[in-house]
């Protein structure tokens, strides 16, 4: 019953399955009054990615939806975000200048997991200090049985987090679990802000 909603999650826009209207009723049937639409953006290789005329259409959309919730009096709210890709050196795949306009920036490292324990750190302290970055997703990025995490310094990390009020993800995908439970523990001994999402690609892993 805490669950009130998600930050971080998919649709057709870029790597998942269904339509935001079509996530968005999931959400609504889970008793969530709100849902964040975080689409991965430009930068990462591997999927499609949304850029600033993807993510301007999907705002769009969403505002329709919103303004028939509220026209039906329903305690339901869509935010337009992203999952913005950190670069290799740390920079984000969209500008700040497109970042700044979303509710909810989504920041994640999925590829370069193999950079040494300082060059990720860095690339990903430099994402966490970006005034437009509001949480970390998966932050070490497991795939449980498939990949090991990075061999970034987590304690570091989480510190900058609670200095900047960077929200720390943990990713209830079960293929990630990320951050773990130890680093959970340490991130609210830290003072972060945690955010509990399923990083849902499909409404039935909401």
């Amino acid at each position: 019953a805490d669950i009130l909603g998600e930050l971080h999650s998919h649709t057709t826009f870029s790597d998942g399955k269904q339509s935001i209207a079509e996530m968005a009723e999931a959400a609504r049937a889970k008793g969530y009054r709100y849902w964040n639409v975080s689409d991965h953006s430009i930068g990462l290789g591997v999927t499609q990615g949304v850029d600033a005329a993807g993510l301007a259409a999907q705002r769009a959309e969403i505002d329709r939806l919103n303004a028939r919730y509220a026209a039906d009096g329903r305690d339901f709210r869509l935010l337009l975000g992203t999952e913005v890709e950190v670069l290799a050196d740390g920079s984000l795949g969209l500008p700040d200048e497109v970042l700044a306009g979303l509710d909810v920036v989504v920041a994640s490292i999925h590829t370069g997991l193999r950079q040494d324990r300082e060059t990720i750190t860095e690339r990903c302290l430099r994402a966490v200090r970006n005034p437009h970055v509001d949480l970390l997703g998966h932050p070490t990025g497991r795939l449980i049985g498939r990949r090991e995490g990075s061999e970034i310094d987590l304690e570091r990390v989480l510190r900058a987090c609670a200095e900047t009020g960077t929200v720390v993800e943990i990713n209830a995908n079960p293929e990630r679990l990320d951050l773990s439970g130890p680093y959970a523990r340490r991130a609210v001994e830290l003072g972060c802000k945690i955010a509990i999402n399923c990083d849902a690609h499909n409404s039935d892993q909401l």
